[in-house]
């Protein structure tokens, strides 16, 4: 009989330890599993969106933060009034910049859902939203005072896991009990070990009643790692940003739509001069170069079509120069003899027919002029004219330079008037070219107009010809540009900035989409590009997505 005695005491001590102690170990584990990095969000959150207005609101204390954003471009919201009305309560917002609103609320302390209507009236939209804020309930089955005072009890309910826990503690000790009173009823003890097998049989269907603490402690999901205080990358590969980030990376997005456009294709291009608008200044002799009243012209100087740009003394050799001046000396004889006889005939006026003396005088006017021509030649300057105007692009003469016959002085450019010069490799392409843009190195966008393409191959590439249309950049000759040309054939993809293309640890392409509020996952799509600001994406996006225009490339650095 003792015997029996002790097996049910210890089969009591057994089952009252089973069902407390996964109680216990639950309640215990929690901090833990929080701080090995499966992060909860703190703060109950709100967040309700409509096709304009995107609404998060986060709970701090008595407050609640509201941030509110237009929904298809993520930017703040400024200078609204917002209200929120709750069970009759119609509370007003205070703004406190950047499209963040606060609100001051006493209820905030009483757990359980709050059904809630957020108004929002701004210069440019007006719109309604309907959310419930879920406030928690304290744990361990006590709830705290809303006015900060003393904890009180509440009374034990099955639908709560740590009653539950307790409950059935009660109710297997209780029948432990029973069992225990049925064998000391019994007259003789040879029995005895068939109540304490009966009795872990039931302490063993008690421990597996669903809803026990091993069972429910298994069932419960892994929370999702995220810090709600600052940027964090999720387990699933997408990024966790809180608001304040946002505001300060200034995070935007587009609603991609699927749209029907032109199908473009890449070549490497170069900045070229516009002929009709350049022209070069070379040597017309041989001689040494003098400078201009104003100075010689430098590279970046500005000049009008005429204007005198150097002057040049041609340079003669010794031995031309003698038969030069020989020849001056012959002229200047026949010089004086021709003006003596054109006077000899003049003073026989009546005498003589009228044509000899008009001979004379006209013989005497011509050798005066080849001798003056002939001296010009030794010593005259001749003046080097800028043909066109616009700005000196090269200058390679210097005071006192001696120079041959043909060599180039100065380059002189129209900046307002460039064209570009497109490599391709396929003729049928370029036979349906209409238009295209171009990209500086710099990430620039160049809008081109289609001039035209070469007849003939060069080294098997087709020169073509784009104009530099209005609102460029400025640009220089021999600037190296990526064009994109844009042809009459048409695909079909969602257009984006080129700034959403994003390139991955992995080297593939991604976007990055907004799922919600404060997250972002990466979605690899196929793009091409569309013109030097735009890319189509092909596959991979589907409309309606919000993705990241601005900032994108900040995500892909969240770890």
């Amino acid at each position: 009989m003792n015997r029996t005695i002790a097996a049910l005491l210890a089969a009591l001590f057994i089952w009252v330890g089973a069902s407390v102690a996964p109680a216990l170990a639950h309640s215990e584990a929690a901090p833990a599993a929080a701080s090995s990095g499966a992060a909860v969000v703190l703060e109950p959150r709100v967040e309700v969106a409509s096709p304009e207005i995107e609404l998060l609101g986060i709970v701090a204390g008595l407050q609640l933060t509201v941030y509110l954003d237009h929904f298809a471009t993520n930017a703040p919201i400024d200078g609204a009034r917002l209200t929120l009305e709750r069970a009759g309560q119609v509370f007003e917002a205070q703004f406190a910049g950047d499209g963040t609103y606060r609100f001051d609320l006493p209820w905030l302390a009483t757990p359980g859902p709050h059904p809630l209507l957020f108004t929002v009236v701004a210069a440019d939209l007006s719109d309604l939203l309907t959310a419930t804020l879920e406030l928690p309930a304290a744990a361990a089955g006590v709830t705290a005072d809303p006015k900060g005072g003393a904890w009180h009890w509440h009374w034990p309910s099955w639908s709560r896991a740590t009653d539950r826990y307790w409950i059935s503690a009660v109710l297997g000790a209780v029948a432990l009990l029973v069992v225990a009173w049925v064998a000391l009823s019994a007259r003789r003890g040879r029995r005895a070990g068939m109540p304490v097998v009966l009795l872990l049989l039931l302490g063993a269907s008690l421990t597996g009643v669903p809803g026990s603490p091993a069972h429910a402690h298994e069932a419960a999901p892994a929370a999702v790692t995220a810090n709600p205080r600052q940027p964090s990358r999720l387990p699933d590969g997408s990024v966790f940003v809180p608001m304040p980030a946002q505001r300060a990376l200034g995070l935007r997005t587009q609603v991609g739509e699927s749209s029907t456009v032109p199908v473009s294709f890449e070549m490497a291009g170069t900045v070229v001069a516009d002929p009709a608008a350049s022209g070069l200044v070379q040597a017309p002799v041989a001689g040494r170069i003098e400078a201009a009243p104003d100075g010689l012209p430098y590279a970046g100087r500005r000049v009008a079509r005429g204007a005198v740009l150097a002057w040049m003394v041609p340079t003669v050799g010794a031995v031309e120069r003698s038969a030069r001046q020989a020849d001056l000396a012959e002229l200047d004889a026949q010089v004086e003899i021709a003006r003596a006889r054109s006077e000899r005939y003049a003073q026989l006026v009546g005498s003589i027919p009228q044509r000899e003396i008009d001979a004379a005088r006209t013989e005497a006017l011509s050798l005066v002029q080849r001798r003056g021509a002939m001296a010009a030649g030794l010593s005259t300057r001749v003046a080097l004219l800028a043909p066109v105007s616009g700005v000196v692009a090269t200058a390679n003469a210097s005071s006192g330079q001696v120079v041959d016959a043909r060599d180039l002085l100065f380059r002189i450019v129209d900046p307002s008037r460039l064209m570009v010069e497109a490599l391709g490799y396929d003729v049928a392409l370029a036979a349906s070219v209409t238009g295209g843009s171009a990209l500086a190195a710099d990430g620039r966008p160049i809008p081109l107009q289609w001039v035209g393409a070469a007849g003939q191959l060069r080294e098997q590439v087709l020169p073509m010809l784009f104009r530099v249309g209005a609102g460029a950049p400025p640009l220089v000759v021999g600037e190296r540009l990526r064009v994109i040309a844009s042809t009459r054939s048409t695909r079909t993809g969602i257009v984006l900035p080129v700034s959403s293309l994003v390139r991955a640890t992995g080297g593939e392409t991604i976007v990055w989409v907004q799922t919600s509020a404060e997250r972002f996952a990466p979605a690899r799509v196929a793009a091409v590009a569309l013109d030097a600001g735009r890319i189509v994406v092909t596959s991979g996006l589907q409309p309606d997505q919000r993705v990241v225009t601005a900032s994108a490339g900040l995500l892909a650095q969240i770890r």
